[in-house]
């Protein structure tokens, strides 16, 4: 029985990973996960981390999306030893730039005899992919261009036929690979097929490519996920007609969304961009993606990210499926901001509103800073973008929510409320924080209403809101005459809708 097997391994110190997207859109949080591992893995035995852009889809590759891939990795903190940007002594890092190396690739193998040249039309292929369908059976390539004589190729060549690049693979025994997630795979040699290594084109299969990629590249841990599993036996078999060592192999599990199919845009956002553009930090998105598949003992959650390197191992990573929980991460991101240093989280709301409704206007002469604003509403965030909806009122006039205008018309105790709170703030000696919480205290004492009760009309009336930051402290930050401004204007509205 023809066997193929793998086992892989290297010293600590000369491990190298690759993390290689094709760039055809945002970086979705799967490619982000695998990223995530393969940089705590080489982090973690001080190795290197390879970045490789696979462009060689000429119709769906952009230099936005390359452009995008790199910046989300950036964001995230994955930062590469080797690559676009980086260089290193083993590029280039872009697949389009490598055509010569293919080149070489291929030559030596239809030199050694291992790949051959096929002539077989589209037609022809066509008409047998049919058969094979019709018959019930997988297409595999029945090889009849495998021994062409000269004389044969010169025939063909002289009737206009193009040709692409063949493997020439065992059509009998197994190939196994040992995989570090999975375990022992088997893959019957029988249904590979001679695949195609070179287009006519001259641009190479995805297989080829990466196979070379990955040899050229010295790389030692091929991690990524399990979609590409039954890609790995033909990858096996053409590393070893190069006489190349294999790589070890570790097949990552999907990421599910709720309903349990492959996570994507239809269960909400799905790409590092977008959980970035809605608030999310970098520590919270690393932290939360680390735990889809992987686990230290099952209890323990929050990690930063020195504790990850030094935990993570492939080993314990799940051969199960995860499911993506929006919840959870929510929960995460919210105490990674409650638990950052107040400037650090200041300066990361400052960079976050640059394209939001409150662009340019915290810390202009009439306005408060963000810094003086985190520390009211630092304890209610769960995303940066929480910073918006919490102090937005601070920099442009009220716009009442439907459900706190109709709080606000239906609480007969606000007309006294209002005029009771805009007549004791207007004349306070001192506009601070705590001489406007014990007047309104006694005031709501006055009224013999509990101070929640007596708080609610006003912030409605000063927010448009039923959830703001402290009331004292909002007051105090609006100061005296925008504060009482807002309540008489409410007191107008009430009188209107009356």
């Amino acid at each position: 029985m023809n066997t193929n097997k793998y086992k892989g391994g290297e010293e600590p110190g000369a491990t190298r990973v690759r993390f290689a997207p094709s760039p055809t859109g945002h970086l979705h949080v799967g490619g982000a996960r695998t990223a995530l591992y393969g940089w705590l893995f080489a982090r973690s035995r001080k190795g290197s981390f390879i970045l490789r852009i696979e462009d060689t889809d000429r119709h769906r590759s952009t230099e936005e999306s390359v452009e995008q891939i790199i910046s989300s990795l950036q964001w995230l903190g994955l930062d590469w030893d080797e690559g676009p940007g980086v260089g290193g002594d083993r590029g280039p890092y872009r697949q389009m730039e490598r055509m010569e190396i293919y080149k070489e690739a291929a030559a030596a193998l239809l030199e050694s005899g291992k790949a051959y040249r096929c002539y077989c039309s589209p037609e022809e292929l066509d008409a047998a992919r049919a058969n094979a369908k019709a018959a019930g059976k997988p297409f595999v390539y029945n090889g009849r261009c495998a021994n062409l004589t000269a004389v044969d190729e010169e025939k063909l060549k002289a009737g206009g036929r193009g040709s692409v690049v063949r493997l020439r693979l065992p059509d009998t025994g197994v190939t196994i690979v040992r995989d570090i997630i999975k375990g022992d795979v088997e893959f019957d040699n029988s249904i590979l097929g001679d695949f195609i290594l070179l287009r006519s084109s001259g641009i190479p299969t995805y297989n080829f490519a990466v196979s070379v990629d990955d040899a050229h590249m010295g790389v030692t841990h091929v991690i990524r996920g399990d979609d590409h599993l039954p890609n790995t036996p033909r990858q096996i078999l053409l590393l070893e007609a190069m006489g190349e060592k294999l790589p070890a192999y570790a097949h990552l599990p999907l990421i599910l969304g709720p309903d349990k199919t492959p996570f994507s845009k239809r269960h909400g956002a799905s790409s590092v961009e977008e959980f970035r553009s809605q608030g999310y930090v970098r520590e919270a998105l690393c932290n939360y993606l680390a735990l889809l598949g992987w686990s230290l003992d099952g209890e323990t959650t929050l990690f930063s990210v020195e504790e990850l390197i030094e935990k993570f191992s492939l080993e314990r990573v799940g051969s199960t499926a995860s499911v993506f929980d929006n919840e959870k991460l929510s929960w995460m991101n919210g105490h990674y901001i409650r638990s950052m240093d107040s400037e650090e989280l200041a300066s990361r709301i400052e960079q976050f509103i640059e394209n939001t409704v409150l662009a340019g206007l915290p810390g202009t002469d009439d306005k408060p800073s963000v810094t003086d604003l985190v520390p009211l509403v630092q304890e209610k965030m769960k995303t940066l973008a929480d910073f918006v909806d919490l102090t937005e009122f601070f920099f442009h006039p009220a716009t009442f929510e439907e459900k706190a205008l109709s709080r606000l018309v239906k609480d007969a105790n606000a007309p006294a409320v209002l005029a009771n709170a805009a007549e004791v703030l207007s004349s306070l000696d001192v506009f601070s924080v705590e001489a406007i919480e014990s007047t309104l205290r006694q005031s709501a004492d006055d009224l013999e209403l509990k101070l929640g009760k007596f708080l609610q009309p006003i912030r409605i009336s000063v927010s448009g809101k039923t959830i703001t930051p402290g009331m004292f402290e909002t007051l105090e930050m609006l100061g005296r005459e925008e504060s009482v401004s807002r309540l008489l204007a409410a007191i107008d509205l009430l009188k209107n809708s009356g």
